[in-house]
């Protein structure tokens, strides 16, 4: 009677420690594979991710959304918001061509356009 006790707790050590042991294998893979994605996003020294949105609404958000764009050199995430009596009708955000074009306003009869930028990943939303 002492034999067969002891054989199906080894039975059922054995399955658990089995699972056990190749969860653990799978674990490590999934962290591995989260871990070499991050590096592939974010790894890159020169370049800072952003926002890229075509028109974007006041209390309603992006309404035609690009994605996101990467930076080069001497560029910066941007947004520019268009005005008019001093109420935001809409903006646009993504990527400057150079760094001109960063913190400017301009104001015309119509409308008033501002640009601020920005140089963290995703500092636009």
């Amino acid at each position: 009677m002492m034999t067969m006790i002891s054989q199906e707790s080894f039975n059922g050590r054995t399955c658990l420690a089995f699972h056990l042991l190749t969860g653990n294998l799978t674990m490590k893979r999934i962290v591995f594979a989260g871990d070499f994605i991050l590096f592939c996003l974010l790894g890159d020294v020169g370049g800072t991710i952003c926002r890229l949105c075509n028109l974007s609404l006041p209390f309603h958000g992006c309404i035609l959304d690009s994605g996101t764009c990467k930076t080069k050199p001497d560029q910066h995430c941007i947004r520019q918001i268009y005005s008019k009596g001093g109420i935001e009708w809409y903006s646009t955000k993504g990527c400057t061509e150079n760094s001109t074009e960063c913190f400017q306003r301009n104001t015309t009869s119509y409308m008033t356009r501002s640009s601020h930028c920005c140089y963290s990943s995703l500092c636009n939303l």
